[in-house]
């Protein structure tokens, strides 16, 4: 298989990549833009999501950022004044801090 791909790239003009190539810019196209590690793990067929997350988990440093901000702008009314980080998007906070919180 390697030379009938081998010789299909060099015919079409492409650079040099090889499947495996593609495998890993597909993973990292798909977890750059935000596709869970967990589906990206699955697609590629990986046995555990630890081969996924050793590979790849840096790609996803984003991660945390995301997280502050779903957490920022779900309970960010919540927070005490000195905890609060910045601008919090979403309702105001109520009167009474907690009386209004329900966690769905």
């Amino acid at each position: 298989m390697r030379n009938s791909w081998d010789r299909a790239i060099k015919r079409l003009g492409l650079p040099a990549y090889t499947p495996h190539d593609l495998r890993h810019k597909w993973a990292t196209v798909t977890l750059t833009n935000g596709v869970s590690i967990h589906e990206v793990s699955r697609w590629l067929g990986h046995r555990s999501i630890k081969v996924t997350v050793d590979r790849y988990g840096h790609l996803t440093k984003d991660g945390r950022e995301r997280c502050r901000q779903v957490v920022e702008s779900t309970f960010g009314g919540y927070l005490p004044p000195e905890r609060d980080a910045g601008p919090v998007t979403g309702s105001p906070a109520p009167a009474e801090r907690g009386a209004e919180l329900v966690l769905a």
